[in-house]
């Protein structure tokens, strides 16, 4: 049996969770990035997307969005602070998708400058992410 790590997800609101996880894909800002049992330690910054886990002893994978944070990995021990974190079953659909299309929006227009452009990015991508995790929740 492959072997598993302690993992604490954390909001500056509340505790979302805290568990023995078989395994985690996250969103770093360069691309989705994986852990598993002994991995290497690693520090890294996370961007707007869906994490992913398996909570041992349950079949079903926990999907959630979140809108950027920070990872650590060390020891077997793993820790991910995010700014925002949703559940799929706790995102309001009609309001997440209300925000989509006002991200969408806002990305057709020109922007001031480039840190303008870069928050409407996060913003859409946050949007998104959390209609996938409604979306995986719900199959």
């Amino acid at each position: 049996m492959a072997g598993t790590f302690s993992l604490e997800i954390v909001t500056p609101e509340r505790a979302v969770f805290s568990g023995e996880v078989n395994s985690l894909k996250a969103p770093a800002l360069d691309g989705l990035f994986g852990v598993l049992h002994n991995r290497a330690p690693l520090l890294t910054a996370l961007g707007p997307g869906e994490v992913s886990f398996d909570v041992v002893g349950e079949s079903q994978t926990h999907h959630m969005a979140i809108s950027g944070g920070f990872f650590q990995v060390a020891a077997n021990k793993a820790v991910l602070l995010a700014d925002q974190a949703e559940f799929g079953h706790e995102v309001d659909i009609e309001e997440a998708r209300r925000r989509l299309e006002i991200a969408r929006q806002e990305l057709t227009r020109m922007a001031l400058t480039e840190e303008e452009a870069r928050i409407r990015h996060h913003h859409h991508a946050t949007a998104a992410a959390r209609l996938r995790a409604a979306d995986r929740y719900r199959r």
